[in-house]
């Protein structure tokens, strides 16, 4: 009998486009330590809105950490992601303009 496993899972989203960062997002990723990894969790878990400016920011809210803890645990991690934010294109949403941290 085999087992069952979803190790492998990729989302529609992920399956369709992947993200690309400009030389902008790269240089302020780098700047603020936010890691590859934490920008896709950013994009698929955090709550989304028009900027007003072409693009659409996805922000880590308390209800966006809450939701990503349920499906992976809770972590230091993902406790850190809270109030990080990144901003797509409007236009594809796959090209990641800047990312950072949002401060109370």
């Amino acid at each position: 009998m085999y087992a069952t496993t979803n190790a492998n899972f990729q989302s529609n989203l992920r399956r369709k486009q992947e993200l690309h960062a400009s030389k902008h997002a790269s240089k302020r990723k780098q700047q603020r330590a936010i890691l590859p990894e934490a920008v896709e969790l950013i994009v698929f878990f955090g709550e989304r809105s028009h900027d007003g400016r072409n693009g659409i920011r996805c922000l880590m809210t308390d209800k966006a950490v809450a939701k990503l803890e349920r499906a992976v645990g809770h972590t230091q991690r993902t406790d850190n992601l809270r109030g990080c934010y990144v901003v797509l294109s409007a236009e594809d949403e796959c090209t990641v303009i800047t990312v950072g941290h949002r401060y109370v």
